[in-house]
């Protein structure tokens, strides 16, 4: 329904129009359009209405053009004109709805320029206060829109300003051609991430743009600058500079875009505005711990510093997932950090030695959402995690950790108040000359600093009270303490749920990286390497492969052994398991590095013995053309039969003949001491006996004669 002084938009023509006045019995309005365009109109009421309901008109809960002003906010010089205009137009605008009648009104007003009042000033008075809202503040002045205010001024050549206050001649005006000057200078020395002072920018705009060339006696060029009538003055580039830009252009501009989202926009919001329970929103980052640390394998050795990931949970700031190595930051580390986050706590903390009961550390679920940075969460592994667990990632912008605030946080505790007190922790004097070496002081190895950041997240979920936290108004009735697991037990009662319990291998092979293997009559090929499974034996993949051609397979894998893949069906909740075939063996327990490595290097002797071949291939033709040419020189000397039927018909007999002087030539002839591969018949005469047939038969006839 709508009322007098309603406003309705009309879409169609995009204008505003403002209900005057209405007659519900007569079924008429009469609508003024606050262009001021026109005087007002009359339409169908019920046609008013019914263009509301199809959307046609959409009617403004908000009159930007009413003013409503207290009397004592008005001035009495204001007043005075005001109810000046009043006296002249009260008597009209009351006459409703004869005032909205084209002909009545022009009667009226003709009877007012009797009385030597402008009729032009009338029509003015009319449209201004049915603009307003028909009420007598319409005539207030408008002054606070006098004036230039944000405009520039315009100069006719005159010169403006004060003059100089201790004498000299008087600067130049800042003419259109002179902030052309000034908004390249700008641009050119003080929007830079050189971050030039600003006088500095104005010294070398003066060098620009204000000097003129001075031959000097030696031949050189000087340049001095103009006359100081012709030269802008400090004062007026930052004046201008003032009014051109702001704030948020100047820091952006020098410091770049993603510094001032990080250090200097304002903070109007909190990153757990919209969350609504546990499980709804994972923060996950990592850091390099501030502490050095030595080899488990040999503790005489210094491995450096670790990565440590943690995953918080934001409505509870309790810590879910955490993962302490030297994989990262990186797809490795943030996957080892959510599969804890997953993980039953308990049997995580006994693989340490540390004893808790599942109420000390109850977090071992996937979130809703997971609020990561671009590098480790925009791989394609994301992929199977989104699809597979129904998991929204969420990457804040490049550098801007602070959307990350939560997380952030935890990592300020744990450097301020855990690391520093370690043996191998980093100081800051350490890269000062003359500074100690404090990673000599490594004491820790690996899994001895998890043990420590296992019992600082105890610490932190039952007993760090979280100073700042805004409590729910059903947080402060139950008198819940901002304590991380009772935040999370209160929430998990009360809260709508967003927490889901997974198995952890699924976790697992839906966090490894996804890719494709292709099935072949070999194995499942992978990496350059071959698998054989089971299920693929049994199903008969490899008979497929060879008989109609070799097809994918989607796989899961952990790049750090590649002993072994896991074929994922199709809702990624199952796998199978393969192994790698026998002979490739060697690579059991090596990581994707070493293989990608091992490759690199066999492609690299490959690319360096690649010359040698070359030459030998081109030797072995130049032999190879060297015999044929022998070959068909022999050819022109061989006398061939007459015809082609006679040289071809007794091709099986030549070949038993060949085969026959081949057998001859080959034949094994024992106790020669030099061996003649040309056939001859033995002299039957002549008695031949070899060296080693003459000492055989002189050792038996002296065994005779002995015997």
């Amino acid at each position: 329904m709508v009322n007098v002084n309603d406003i309705l938009y009309n879409q169609e023509e995009e204008k505003d129009y403002r209900i005057l006045w209405l007659s519900r019995e007569q079924d008429i309005a009469y609508i003024f359009a606050l262009t001021c365009e026109k005087m007002p109109v009359v339409a169908s009421l019920k046609d008013i209405e019914r263009h509301l309901s199809d959307g046609t008109l959409v009617k403004h809960h908000t009159d930007k053009h009413f003013k409503a002003v207290s009397e004592s906010e008005i001035s009495d010089a204001h007043k005075t004109i005001r109810d000046s205009i009043w006296v002249i137009i009260e008597r009209l605008v009351s006459q409703e709805p004869a005032i909205y009648d084209r002909n009545q009104r022009g009667k009226m007003i003709v009877d007012l320029k009797s009385q030597g009042i402008e009729q032009k000033s009338v029509y003015r008075y009319l449209k201004r206060y049915w603009q307003r809202g028909k009420n007598k503040n319409a005539f207030l002045p408008d002054y606070q829109n006098s004036g230039g205010r944000g405009k520039d001024k315009t100069f006719l050549g005159k010169r403006i300003g004060r003059l100089p206050q201790y004498g000299g001649a008087a600067s130049k005006n800042v003419d259109e051609a002179t902030k052309h000057v000034f908004n390249k200078a700008i641009k050119k020395y003080y929007h830079t991430q050189q971050e030039h002072s600003f006088k500095t920018a104005y010294e070398l705009m003066l060098k620009d743009y204000y000097t003129k060339p001075i031959k000097q006696t030696d031949g050189t060029t000087r340049f001095e600058l103009l006359d100081a009538s012709e030269i802008p003055t400090l004062r007026q580039f930052r004046y201008w500079y003032s009014k051109r830009y702001n704030d948020k252009e100047k820091i952006a501009s020098r410091k770049g875009q993603s510094q001032y989202d990080l250090n200097y926009r304002p903070v109007l919001g909190k990153s757990d505005s919209h969350v609504t329970g546990p499980g709804a929103q994972f923060q996950i980052d990592a850091t390099v711990g501030d502490i050095y640390l030595i080899s488990q394998f040999n503790r005489a050795n210094i491995i450096g510093r670790p990565i440590i990931y943690f995953v918080v949970d934001v409505f509870s700031r309790m810590i879910a997932g955490m993962y302490v190595g030297l994989e990262g930051p990186s797809w490795t580390g943030a996957m080892m950090a959510l599969a804890n986050a997953a993980a039953d706590k308990v049997a995580f903390c006994e693989s340490y030695g540390i004893d808790i009961s599942e109420s000390q550390w109850p977090c071992r679920h996937i979130p809703d959402t997971i609020l990561a940075d671009r590098g480790e969460m925009e791989s394609k592994s994301v992929e199977t995690l989104i699809n597979a667990l129904n998991i929204r990632v969420d990457n804040t912008p490049a550098y801007r950790a602070d959307m990350k605030g939560i997380v952030e946080q935890f990592f300020k505790t744990v450097n301020t108040k855990t690391t520093v007190f370690l043996p191998g922790h980093v100081k800051p004097d350490m890269a000062k000359r003359g500074g100690k070496d404090y990673r000599l002081d490594a004491k820790l190895d690996i899994n001895q600093f998890t043990k420590i950041m296992i019992q600082g997240i105890l610490n932190h979920n039952n007993d760090h009270f979280l100073d700042g936290y805004e409590r729910t108004e059903g947080m402060i009735a139950d008198e819940v303490e901002p304590i991380p697991v009772k935040l999370w037990e209160w929430g998990i009662t009360h809260c709508s749920g967003a927490l889901r319990t997974v198995a952890e291998d699924t976790v697992k092979l839906c966090l490894m990286p996804a890719d494709t293997a292709l099935v072949t009559a070999k194995g499942i090929r992978f990496k350059g390497l071959y698998y054989l499974n089971e299920r693929a034996v049994f199903e008969h993949w490899f008979e497929t492969a060879r008989a109609k051609g070799s097809y994918r397979v989607d796989i899961s894998y952990d790049p750090r052994n590649m002993g072994q893949i896991y074929i994922r069906n199709l809702d990624g909740a199952v796998f199978e398991r393969c192994f790698l075939a026998d002979w490739e063996n060697k690579w059991n327990g090596k990581s994707l590095d070493e293989l990608v490595h091992q490759q690199a290097n066999e492609r690299a002797l490959r690319s360096d013995n690649a010359p040698r071949e070359l030459q030998s291939r081109v030797n072995l033709n130049t032999e190879v053309e060297k015999i044929v040419a022998e070959a068909e020189q022999m050819a022109k000397q061989t006398e061939l039969p007459a015809s082609k039927k006679e040289r071809t018909s007794r091709i099986r007999e030549n070949r038993a003949d060949e085969k026959q002087q081949i057998r001859k030539k080959e034949a094994f002839n024992l106790g020669q001491e030099t061996a003649s591969y040309e056939a001859s018949a033995p002299d039957p005469s002549e008695e031949t006996i070899s060296p080693t047939l003459a000492m055989i038969k002189q050792k038996l006839e002296e065994r005779l004669k002995n015997g």
